[in-house]
Order: C-alpha cells, then sequence, then structure tokens
C-alpha cells in the first residue's frame, strides 16, 4: 500500500488551484531528481510521490489538455515511474510494485489498455542502499 504524500490541506489546496499544482508538479520533481542524485533518498520519495498525488488530483479535474507543454496524465506517469524505479533501485520491491499497479490502475480506469509491470532487479546494488529505510511518512506538506 502506499503512503499519503499530501495531507488533506494542501490536497483541497491543489484541488482548487490548478496553476499551482502544475507549478509544484515542476518544482518537486526536479527536487527529487536532485534529491535523488544527492543520495537524499527519504527526500526523493516524498518529492516523486507528491508530484504522482499532484498530477493525479489534475487527472481526476479533467486537465488532460497539455499544461506546458506535458498532459496531467504524462505527469503522472513520470512521476509514478520516477518513483518506481527509486523503490526498485533500493529493494523496495514491493513498494515498486504498488506503484506500478496503481499507474496501472489510473490507465484502466481512463480507458486504456494497460500490460501488467513487474519491476525488474537492478543489475547492480546501489553503494549506500543500506542506508535507506522507508520512512514512515513521505510527507513533505
Amino acid at each position: 500500500m502506499l503512503p499519503n504524500f499530501l495531507c488533506q490541506t494542501h490536497r483541497r489546496h491543489f484541488q482548487q488551484n490548478p496553476n499551482e499544482a502544475v507549478s509544484a508538479w515542476d518544482s518537486w520533481m526536479s527536487e527529487g531528481h536532485h534529491s535523488s542524485l544527492n543520495q537524499d533518498i527519504a527526500k526523493a520519495f516524498s518529492y516523486y510521490g507528491s508530484s504522482m498525488e499532484v498530477a493525479e488530483i489534475l487527472i481526476h479535474q479533467g486537465a488532460n489538455m497539455p499544461l506546458n507543454a506535458i498532459t496531467a496524465f504524462e505527469r503522472f506517469q513520470l512521476a509514478g515511474q520516477h518513483l518506481a524505479q527509486l523503490c526498485q533501485r533500493h529493494d523496495y520491491e514491493e513498494m515498486a510494485v504498488a506503484i506500478m499497479r496503481k499507474l496501472n490502475d489510473t490507465l484502466t480506469d481512463l480507458g486504456y489498455s494497460p500490460t501488467p509491470t513487474t519491476p525488474a532487479k537492478p543489475e547492480k546494488e546501489e553503494q549506500y542502499a543500506h542506508l535507506f529505510q522507508y520512512p514512515n511518512s513521505g510527507r513533505i506538506h
């Protein structure tokens, strides 16, 4: 099961302010990438997860028209894929599979026909994998 990354207050805020949701997604994806590169895995997890939830809010609002060059659905896919890959690289296989299921379920709900996906094992272990402990809460807001 996936944790909630956004609190109810921020969830409502982004539901009422789609432009701010898009801006948050852009910022958080960038921060997630930088955190991942700097081996701050807990922060990367939170940023990517929050980005995925913001994109899901945009999808449910029907905002699937291009928002600053990409659609809400594409934002959801990108954030989910980054989050799943992060989990996979750090041996959180069950979490990676849960994320991929959520992506597939959303595709199905939108009328697409995804094929089941199971993340492959990484080719080599990450040097700092032993430092990563799944956070109790991935919330950044």
